[in-house]
């Protein structure tokens, strides 16, 4: 079966074989599993070590990267990519690097389609909402020749035998050492069985060449990092104007014992408040802050009453993540040299006057932002018809 792979370096699916390697006996000590990318050098592949995982949920977050090849659309299936359905597509910042992320139909601008030399060839534009990678929650217009099908589920026993016998061996493993957790939800439980599968034969349009940018990958390694070492991000909005990222990072450290990064981006005049970012380098602490930000029964505010408002939870590929790093710094420095009047924070508790008050302006700019989306999706659906509009000129 041809599998595909969310690689831990970029986020980006790609066309993968694996082996195992090592192992000296059934409790998987020195096993791991090697992903090797088609089209690509040995250097790399990237690695996956039985021993470093700690719970069920690990498990299914390796299952839920695997997954059959997805398959090209070709132009007379257009009318399967309806909004709402999830696919596969191409999309990149730089032109000559291709690298394909999932996404869902957020709306589609239909259009005639037109026959060359006796073929279809649909010329419709479709808006995508892209679920990870460095683009995640982030609308943009593509054709379908960028697009491919992602298809329903497989179970284990449809998957690579090399994977499966891994996954049980890491899964028994757990069960000795009494790392298994008793709080995967049925929704983890449900990642184990997120592959895909997809009849052979289809025509593929992705071009390995195209993806060589790919960074060099290494073992996995360490305890407090996701499995691949993949930081992950919070963006926060509605900050208060003036808040420095050191009071962010001191809040955070003060009520859940966790270190981050964080960066205040700069305001524009006429705007009333800010957003910044959270970064984090282990997914135990990714999950821990966000269960805290997340929490019905608190708010977060700003001595002068503004809530935060979390927008957009991401991993980071190397390359963001470097930019990342280096934007928290700068703003911190910018920030920092000038005399703030407003760096508190506080949680607010249900059943306060305060967390009221704090409540309904989180709901006002909820609803601000959904009308900004709004507006944004026009735009782009707009800037799609004008393209589409000067290519058949």
């Amino acid at each position: 079966m041809a599998m595909e792979f969310r690689s831990y370096k970029d986020d980006a699916w790609y066309d993968v074989s694996i082996e195992t390697e090592g192992g000296n006996g059934g409790g998987g000590d020195g096993m791991r599993l090697r992903v090797k990318f088609a089209g690509f050098r040995d250097d790399q592949d990237e690695f996956v070590d039985a021993n470093d995982f700690r719970s069920v949920s690990d498990v299914a977050e390796l299952r839920s990267r695997f997954r059959s090849m997805s398959a090209q659309l070709q132009d007379s299936e257009c009318s399967q990519v309806n909004r709402g359905v999830i696919v596969c597509a191409a999309h990149s910042a730089l032109p000559d690097d291709r690298r394909f992320y999932d996404a869902v139909v957020d709306d589609v601008v239909h259009s005639k389609h037109v026959f060359a030399n006796g073929e279809e060839q649909c010329t419709c534009t479709f808006i995508l909402s892209w679920q990870h990678g460095p683009f995640a929650r982030t609308l943009t217009a593509k054709a379908l020749e960028h697009i491919c099908k992602v298809l329903p589920p497989v179970t284990d026993g449809e998957l690579n035998p090399l994977l499966t016998s891994f996954l049980n061996l890491v899964r028994k493993r757990i069960e000795a050492t009494g790392f298994s957790d008793s709080n995967v939800s049925s929704a983890e439980a449900a990642a184990a069985s997120n592959g895909r599968n997809g009849p052979p034969g289809f025509p593929q349009r992705r071009n390995q060449e195209t993806r060589s940018s790919r960074l060099s990958s290494g073992h996995v390694k360490g305890h407090d990092v996701d499995i691949g070492g993949v930081p992950h991000m919070i963006i926060i909005d509605n900050l208060e104007k003036g808040l420095l990222p050191s009071t962010i990072m001191e809040f955070i450290h003060q009520q859940l014992s966790i270190s981050c990064q964080a960066f205040v981006s700069p305001s524009k005049l006429l705007e009333i408040y800010a957003r910044g970012g959270i970064l984090l380098h282990s997914k135990r602490n990714f999950d821990k802050l966000l269960a805290f930000l997340e929490n019905p029964d608190h708010i977060i505010v700003s001595s002068g009453g503004r809530p935060w408002f979390v927008t957009e939870k991401l991993p980071l590929h190397d390359l963001l993540k470097a930019v990342t790093e280096t934007f928290a710094l700068a703003s911190q420095k910018v920030l920092e040299s000038r005399t703030r009047t407003c760096n508190e924070l506080k949680v607010v508790v249900s059943g306060t006057k305060e967390y009221e008050q704090a409540k309904q302006l989180r709901e006002l700019f909820k609803q601000f932002a959904k009308h900004q989306c709004m507006i944004q999706q026009r735009l782009v659906i707009e800037e799609g018809r004008i393209l589409q509009l000067s290519d058949l000129v």
